[in-house]
């Protein structure tokens, strides 16, 4: 037992492990596939952050785009387009602070729902893809817990039939978006 706990021991880091909550808002405009089925909207998230290094990090994301109006039924009321990714991976951040480029990837699950105009009515349409993201953007923090992050992020989702998912309004296989939030984390 002795030498189980000298392992532990050694085993530590020798940084302050931190992990930390936050939220965020901002404005985010897709492109490529997902740019084809919306424009602009509101972006908030909220987020979980571990950090195994002073540079590496474990993340867990869920955020919600909403409101965007699909391009094909721009001028419908009742048309509206909403997507909620929840995302968990690994991130990597340069220290030069007060800026703070990032990378990182992991797996992704993607909830969109789309309501349409019918004849008969507003109607729901739902689908979940599975996939995997990559991201990368700058942080620039104004002061310790509160900052801008200006990120691009890339999710592909995987095994999408959009013969089950009624047609390409809810099944982008590909959502790609430049993200501008406004963020504060809290560390206990």
């Amino acid at each position: 037992m002795r030498y189980v706990a000298v392992i532990l021991i050694t085993a530590a880091p020798a940084w302050p492990v931190v992990w930390g909550l936050g939220v965020a808002g901002g404005l985010g405009v897709p492109v490529g596939d997902f740019g084809d089925i919306a424009g602009a909207s509101a972006v908030a998230d909220g987020r979980a952050i571990f950090c195994l290094t002073p540079n590496t990090s474990l993340t867990a994301s869920l955020a919600y785009r909403f409101n965007h109006k699909p391009k094909d039924f721009a001028g419908s009321e009742e048309a509206s387009y909403d997507v909620i990714p929840v995302l968990a991976g690994a991130n990597y951040r340069f220290d030069y602070l007060p800026c703070m480029p990032y990378a990182g990837g992991g797996v992704a699950a993607v909830v969109s729902r789309a309501t349409v105009p019918t004849p008969a009515g507003p109607e729901d349409r739902d689908a979940v893809l599975l996939g995997a993201f990559a991201e990368g953007g700058m942080e620039y923090y104004l002061a310790v817990n509160y900052g801008l992050d200006v990120r691009g992020r890339f999710i592909s989702a995987f095994g999408g039939d959009k013969a089950t998912n009624d047609g390409d309004l809810v099944d982008a296989d590909n959502y790609l978006a430049f993200d501008a939030v406004l963020g504060f984390f809290f560390y206990p």
